[in-house]
C-alpha cells in the first residue's frame, strides 16, 4: 500500500499540476475565458448536487461511501481521455473540473471523513496542487508569458505520464486487494451504482441546464461527470481515520465497471447535449 500512496502523492503534487498549467499555454482568447467560466460553474454544481444525493441514497453508508461517491478520479482517468481527444484545450476546459473538485475535497471532504474533528481552512482549499498548478497557468495565460521550448517540451513529456502511472496505481490497489471482498459485498455495488450511474445522470442535467454551446466543454465536463471513484478515497481515509482498505476496494471496483458504465454515459451525454 505505501508505494501505492507513494506514486499517488507524486502524480497529485507534480504531474496533474504540470498537466494543468500546460493546458493554459495558448493564445488569450476572450471566448475560450468566458467558456472556462461556465465550465467552472458547471463543474461546481455537479459537486452539489452529488453532495446533496449522498444525503439522501447513502443513509446507511459510510463516510468513505459518501466521499467514494462524491469524488471521481477526474484527473488520473480524464486526462488520459480529454488529451488524446481534444488535446490542451480540453485539459483548460477539464482543469475547472479538477480545481472545483480539489477545493471540495480539501473542504468537505476532509470534514466529512475526519468527522468534524480536522480543521478546515480557506487555506487548504485553494493550496492545493491541483488549484495551484490551474492558478499559474492561469497566469501566464493572461500575461501572455510562453515557456522556453525546453522547459515546455519537458513537461510535456511529464504530462504524458499520467496515464501510465493511473494504471500502475490501480494495479498496486488490485494486487493488495482481496478479490472476495471486491466482487462478492453486495454493499460495494450499491456505492458503486450511485457512483457510475445515478450521480452522473443528475449531473448530466445539470450539464444540460447550463447556457453552452462549445461541444468541446460540454464533452469534457460529459466524460469528468462520469469517471469512477476518486484514488484519494483510500489515500484521504488512512490520512484523516477509516477503513482505507474498504476505500481501495471500492476505487477498484468502480475503475473495472466505469470500463462498461463510461461509454453508455458519454454516448448519452453526445445524444442529450447534441455533440457529434
Amino acid at each position: 500500500m505505501y508505494g501505492s500512496q507513494q506514486i499517488a502523492n507524486m502524480t497529485t503534487r507534480f504531474v496533474i499540476p504540470i498537466v494543468l498549467m500546460m493546458s493554459f499555454q495558448q493564445e488569450y482568447n476572450q471566448n475560450h475565458l468566458s467558456l472556462l467560466t461556465f465550465a467552472f460553474i458547471g463543474s461546481f454544481l455537479v459537486m452539489i448536487t452529488r453532495i446533496i444525493m449522498v444525503s439522501f441514497l447513502l443513509k446507511s453508508g459510510t463516510k468513505i461511501d459518501r466521499y467514494a461517491v462524491v469524488f471521481s478520479n477526474t484527473a488520473l482517468v480524464g486526462i488520459p481521455i480529454v488529451l488524446p481527444l481534444l488535446g490542451y484545450e480540453g485539459i483548460f476546459y477539464l482543469s475547472m473540473y479538477i480545481v472545483a473538485s480539489g477545493i471540495f475535497q480539501f473542504t468537505y471532504g476532509i470534514w466529512l471523513l475526519s468527522e468534524g474533528k480536522q480543521t478546515v481552512t480557506i487555506r487548504q482549499a485553494l493550496a492545493n496542487p491541483a488549484t495551484i498548478g490551474a492558478f499559474v497557468g492561469l497566469v501566464l495565460y493572461l500575461l501572455q508569458i510562453t515557456l522556453p521550448s525546453v522547459i515546455y517540451n519537458g513537461f510535456d513529456k511529464i504530462a504524458d505520464t499520467s496515464s501510465p502511472l493511473g494504471m500502475i496505481l490501480l494495479g498496486g490497489y488490485l494486487a493488495r486487494t482481496n478479490l472476495k471482498d471486491i466482487f462478492l459485498v453486495k454493499k460495494n455495488y450499491w456505492t458503486v451504482l450511485v457512483r457510475l450511474i445515478l450521480t452522473p445522470l443528475v449531473g448530466l442535467v445539470m450539464i444540460w441546464l447550463l447556457p453552452i454551446q462549445n461541444e468541446s466543454v460540454l464533452l469534457v465536463l460529459s466524460i469528468a461527470n462520469c469517471t469512477p471513484t476518486a484514488v484519494n478515497t483510500a489515500m484521504f481515509s488512512q490520512i484523516y481515520g477509516g477503513d482505507y482498505e474498504y476505500g481501495a476496494r471500492l476505487i477498484v471496483l468502480a475503475s473495472i465497471l466505469a470500463m462498461i458504465s463510461m461509454p453508455i454515459m458519454i454516448t448519452l451525454s453526445n445524444f442529450v447535449l447534441s455533440i457529434n
